[in-house]
């Protein structure tokens, strides 16, 4: 699965009741609308003149800018034999159909190793605060750890997972367990992403 079809497939979970999408792009200045659509219409597979990909705004903030468009989409449903729908496979212009279920299996996996990431930043501040105080923050509570880290040992605030749950954290004097429920939200499952000393 390359990158920009997870990208494609990113844009397109946002877009999936109203084909509205929200783009990041980096741009050396402003953006103009007309190379927004450019860029998206080529993401997308989209031959222009189309009025497929459609501009509603574009807000520039430096290096970066927001676009807010309109792209469509073409998804297939399959009836489960518990007669639920369900969308099957999904494309944007010229592409070919591409199988959601892998396209969310490629979307985890690049989730999973930035929540892995995430949580070896934490716990390499963990390990900076226990050399300075002798010991690992006692707590249960992922809030009192982020409070207690930052700014000193950890540069950024990291509360949340790329599946927007809380991080959790349990530590001791001696050990600690810094944990993500993954994809499924639920912790102590299977495709829980764990880092623990």
């Amino acid at each position: 699965m390359s990158k920009r079809n997870i990208l494609i497939f990113s844009l397109m979970m946002l877009s999936a009741g109203s084909c509205l999408l929200i783009a990041s792009t980096r741009a050396a200045g402003d953006l103009s609308t007309k190379e927004a659509r450019r860029l998206i219409a080529h993401l997308a597979g989209i031959q222009l003149p189309s009025d497929a990909v459609r501009i509603k705004d574009v807000a520039s903030m430096g290096s970066s800018a927001t676009v807010t468009a309109q792209v469509e989409t073409a998804f297939k449903f399959e009836k489960g034999s518990d007669g639920k729908w369900r969308v099957a496979e999904m494309r944007t212009g010229d592409r070919r159909w591409e199988d959601v279920d892998l396209l969310v299996k490629a979307l985890n996996n690049e989730k999973s190793a930035r929540a892995r990431a995430e949580l070896e930043s934490m716990a390499t501040a963990l390990e900076a605060f226990r050399r300075e105080r002798g010991s690992y923050l006692q707590s249960k509570s992922q809030a009192a750890l982020i409070d207690n880290l930052t700014p000193r040992f950890l540069a950024r605030v990291i509360r949340v997972d790329p599946w927007h749950q809380p991080y959790e954290y349990e530590g001791t004097s001696t050990s600690f367990t810094l944990r993500s429920a993954g994809p499924d939200e639920k912790a102590n499952t299977a495709d829980d992403v764990v880092v623990s000393r």
